[in-house]
């Protein structure tokens, strides 16, 4: 099921705490997929205190591809994010682009 969500891009951004906006394509309705089920386990702790997406937010359209982005603490690049639709490895960070430069980021 990994295949109806790809991880476009994963950019760190300036906050108080280690964050990263992410950027991913979905290939499913929204009304078919919660974002408060998208996390990371963090081995030796319970499931109620691992991250989870945050402030996701629609950037796409049906001509770009329906394009979604959000915020995630703590973000490890060896565990795979674990969605409603499988878990999907996370590629290594790049430059936030362009088209992303004016999301704004309120902490939480």
């Amino acid at each position: 099921m990994a295949e109806q969500i790809r991880i476009i891009g994963v950019h760190s951004i300036v906050a108080n705490e280690p964050c990263y906006l992410v950027e991913i394509e979905l290939k499913v309705p929204l009304d078919e997929f919660d974002f408060g089920a998208v996390t990371q386990e963090v081995p030796d702790h319970p499931k109620d205190n691992w991250q989870v997406a945050w402030d996701e937010q629609q950037i796409g359209d049906e001509d770009t591809g329906f394009r979604y982005l959000f915020f995630f603490h703590y973000l490890e690049f060896d565990r795979p994010l674990l969605t409603p639709l499988g878990p999907i490895p996370i590629p290594e960070p790049t430059p936030l682009p362009d088209h992303l430069k004016e999301i704004d980021y309120d902490e939480p």
